[in-house]
């Protein structure tokens, strides 16, 4: 793949946090598709949300459910449709 480079942990949450005085660790929400290995880091959440959020940027990964369930069933990539459970 042109220009593609591999990320260190394919489908694995990044543990990098941000700290910043008053709103202490936040969520980089850094995550690549187990699939095809994009980014699934969404776009940054306006700084005066964040510590509500609890992160500095949203995801763009999609929680999957069923009508039956109150629940996320699985997660899906909004690139490929590629699926992967909850973990």
């Amino acid at each position: 793949m042109k220009g593609f480079s591999s990320p260190p942990f394919i489908g694995e949450v990044s543990h990098k946090s941000y700290e910043g005085g008053e709103q202490g660790l936040l969520n980089d929400s850094l995550e690549y598709c187990p699939h095809c290995h994009t980014n699934l880091q969404g776009d940054a959440i306006p700084e005066e949300q964040q510590k509500s959020y609890n992160a500095t940027h949203f995801t763009r990964k999609i929680g999957m459910t069923t009508l039956k369930v109150d629940r996320i069933m699985y997660w899906q990539c909004p690139d490929c449709d590629g699926t992967w459970s909850i973990k």
